[in-house]
């Protein structure tokens, strides 16, 4: 990276962007307007400025419009729902659980972690299992009822005590879904039809919010490429140590889909399948995301 020789203080004031040395490390230094923001929850951000422009005029829709997004399960008490090891516990109650370890661009690895999940999977909505049924269960719960009951927040809310705090719609577990770490370098989206549940350091969103599959792929295509990441950069830009982002859901929502009845969307379709399904060149993704866009 090739410093301009200014200071940091003179990058400040110039009128147009620069990369200097400063404390011995290179720094990026973006001039401009601030953009307007219709929310007050919103990231501050540079305006526009060309490549942003073209990209907001060729959305079709925003990955918020098409699906919603929703984190992953939060039990508050992980040590006693998650392990990996289980024993006496009836094996209907226990679910593959994803977690950020098992998520790459793509595809997902099968998780050996599991976690305990007491809720009628045949139910859209949180709908508890009759404990009662599953003595094994039962016993192991009541075991760790010190800590359980410990969690006022859950039975003040009018719940079992041995509930999950956040167990989200069981009944959309077995649909296939698009999953991604909250914290990544760059887009780790991948499509998972394993029906696993998925943990509170994961997003996901279920195909049965999105009417048309094609838009899934679409999905996964522009949010893994080298145009997600630089649109994430351009109008999210949280950055954590190391490079990590977040992938959280009020950044997501906001990215771009190009309009699917195009030829070109049809061939970044068709690859992204290609990808999901173990074959294809991903290094082919960019390109056809680039071009998705009119760009």
């Amino acid at each position: 990276m090739r410093t301009s020789g200014a200071t940091l203080f003179e990058a400040l004031r110039a009128d147009g962007d620069s990369v200097v040395e400063h404390g011995g490390k290179p720094v990026s230094v973006r001039v401009g307007e601030l953009a307007d923001r219709a929310d007050s929850a919103e990231p501050w951000r540079l305006r526009g400025r060309g490549w942003l422009e073209r990209i907001e005029a060729a959305t079709w829709r925003t990955f918020g419009q098409s699906g919603k997004i929703r984190v992953g399960i939060k039990t508050t008490a992980d040590a006693v729902f998650i392990r990996s090891d289980w024993a006496g516990v009836e094996p209907e109650l226990l679910q593959p659980l994803l977690t950020h370890e098992n998520i790459t661009a793509w595809h997902v690895d099968v998780p050996s972690t599991k976690v305990l999940y007491p809720y009628d999977l045949e139910r859209d909505k949180r709908t508890p299992v009759d404990i009662e049924v599953f003595p094994g269960a039962a016993k192991y719960l009541e075991s760790h009822a010190e800590r359980l009951k410990g969690r006022k927040y859950v039975t003040d809310a009018g719940r079992q005590w041995w509930e999950i705090w956040v167990p989200q719609r069981p009944g959309l577990w077995a649909t296939p879904k698009i999953v991604f770490p909250d914290i990544s370098v760059r887009g780790r989206f991948a499509l998972d039809r394993s029906g696993a549940v998925v943990n509170g350091d994961c997003y996901w969103i279920s195909l049965a919010d999105i009417e048309d599959e094609r838009l899934a792929y679409l999905m996964l295509g522009v949010a893994n490429s080298a145009l997600g990441l630089r649109f994430y950069d351009e109008v999210c830009g949280n950055r954590l140590y190391a490079g990590r982002r977040r992938w959280i859901t009020q950044y997501v929502e906001r990215f771009p889909l190009p309009d699917p009845e195009t030829a070109a969307a049809q061939e970044l379709v068709d690859a992204v399948r290609e990808l999901v399904e173990g074959r294809g060149d991903p290094t082919a993704v960019d390109g056809l995301v680039e071009k998705a866009f009119g760009l």
